[in-house]
């Protein structure tokens, strides 16, 4: 066995995260020198609060509070950011990559809004900038992606990519409680943050999703052309009336592309077509709980892929958390030395330029779930399908739930068969102006 080669490597942000990659760095020096044959010396870490520094176990000599010092030490090959936000998080890696130093972060965020840019930076000086942290931290999924499945063209991506929200879904289906209750539950248990909204709006799951068909599609994504919807107006009513029907809801990150590639088995000398449409959206979704990823619950992350080559493969594992996330960050950090160990690294970059088309949201063809709360005199169903089929949306099945027998409501809850979203949603406006609709509608795609 060669001799060790030893790679400085320098932290910024010793937070959950950044303190959890400092401790596996200090902790597992040793078994990362046995299996990769570098030695990665931890030599900085950069915090504006000492004592926090101060408790990952780093010597004391070690911590500085401007991530300057660690940008610009000679003596660093590789540099972490691990602080979050945009911003300036922004500055550091920029400032970086600009220095000739490898850059390895989880912050989706920063890569899904102004990764186009820091890609191109670390292209031109040929470096990695590294990210298998950013999106379901404790799975090697980009990895997977980038390289397990470089054979295949895959048709869609389906995934549970936000623990916060699949914990409070689940637990508003194992217990029956309302939003709010299951929020305020998962805030005391520290699954959510005190200010819920990037994950409960969907936005962290957008970022993500424009992270994973930047490599599952070869497609740079710009973010703010995905559809995003979280789960905040979701109702309780709703999840045990789709409980009854055999469904179970998830929130879920979808890439479709159209049309989808056609299998390997259909000839091995078959023309592939180019890149058509692709879907991209984040919504709540409606799972038959035969399906896989139905059962997947509490904080945990599933991502599923359908390839060409391969077919159906399913990700599974923790997402989020202190451990499960450092485990990825110092993935890439071995990744990176090892290649400087044998000569040089370069990383995989996302193409700089969109292959297919962004397809707008009228255009999704899905099933639906659709409840509409309604004052319970005669005609009403009718009405109610002949506004549908006049949209081209066909009934599969419909049932009523009587809400107040004193009150004279009830809940007419309706499943589609395939349907475009845009005629769904022009067939609902229509039925909003009846006068027998008690409250809004509620819409939620079905997506087996």
């Amino acid at each position: 066995m060669a001799e060790p080669v030893t790679i400085g490597v320098g932290l910024i942000g010793s937070g959950v995260v950044g303190g959890g990659v400092a401790e596996v760095l200090l902790t597992r020096r040793d078994l990362i020198r046995q299996r990769a044959e570098v030695d990665l010396d931890l030599l900085l870490v950069a915090d504006k609060e000492r004592e926090r520094a101060l408790a990952t176990g780093i010597a004391p000599d070690r911590i500085t509070d401007d991530y300057r010092s660690v940008v610009s030490d000679p003596r660093i090959s590789i540099v972490v950011e691990l602080i979050g936000g945009v911003n300036l998080a922004y500055d550091v890696v920029s400032a970086a990559l600009r220095a000739g130093k490898h850059v390895v972060t989880a912050n989706k965020a920063l890569l899904a809004e102004r990764g186009g840019d820091l890609f191109a930076l670390a292209r031109t000086n040929n470096l990695c900038l590294s990210f298998e942290a950013s999106v379901a931290g404790g799975i090697p999924l980009l990895l997977s992606l980038r390289e397990g499945l470089i054979a295949n063209r895959l048709s869609s991506l389906l995934g549970i990519v936000n623990g916060t929200c699949n914990y409070i879904l689940s637990e508003m289906t194992a217990k029956g409680i309302s939003f709010a209750d299951s929020l305020k539950e998962a805030q005391n248990l520290g699954f959510a943050e005190a200010d819920p909204s990037t994950d409960i709006d969907g936005k962290d799951s957008g970022h993500k999703l424009a992270l994973l068909s930047a490599l599952a599609f070869d497609t740079w994504i710009d973010f703010p052309s995905l559809h995003i919807e979280g789960i905040r107006n979701i109702q309780d009513s709703d999840i045990k009336i789709t409980s009854f029907l055999g469904y179970t809801l998830k929130l879920l990150a979808v890439a479709r592309t159209d049309p989808p590639p056609p299998p390997i088995s259909q000839g091995i000398n078959q023309e592939l077509p180019g890149p058509g449409r692709l879907f991209l959206s984040v919504h709540p979704s409606l799972l038959r709980k035969s399906n896989p990823m139905a059962s997947v619950s509490g904080s945990l992350n599933a991502v599923e892929t359908n390839g060409d080559v391969v077919m159906e493969s399913m990700f599974y594992g923790r997402g989020a958390g202190r451990y499960p996330t450092a485990s990825a960050v110092v993935s890439d950090i071995a990744a990176i030395a090892k290649n400087l160990r044998y000569g040089g690294a370069r990383g995989w970059f996302p193409p700089a330029s969109n292959s297919y088309q962004i397809a707008p949201m009228e255009d999704y063809r899905t099933r639906y779930y659709l409840r509409f709360n309604v004052h319970d005199r005669s005609g009403v169903l009718g009405i109610l399908a002949t506004i549908l089929g006049r949209h081209h949306v066909s009934i599969a099945a419909m049932h009523q739930f009587e809400d107040d027998p004193n009150d004279n409501l009830a809940s007419v809850c309706l499943s589609t068969h395939l349907a475009r979203e845009g005629d769904i949603t022009q067939a609902i406006a229509e039925i909003t102006r009846m006068d027998f609709l008690a409250g809004e509608p509620a819409l939620i795609r079905i997506e087996d």
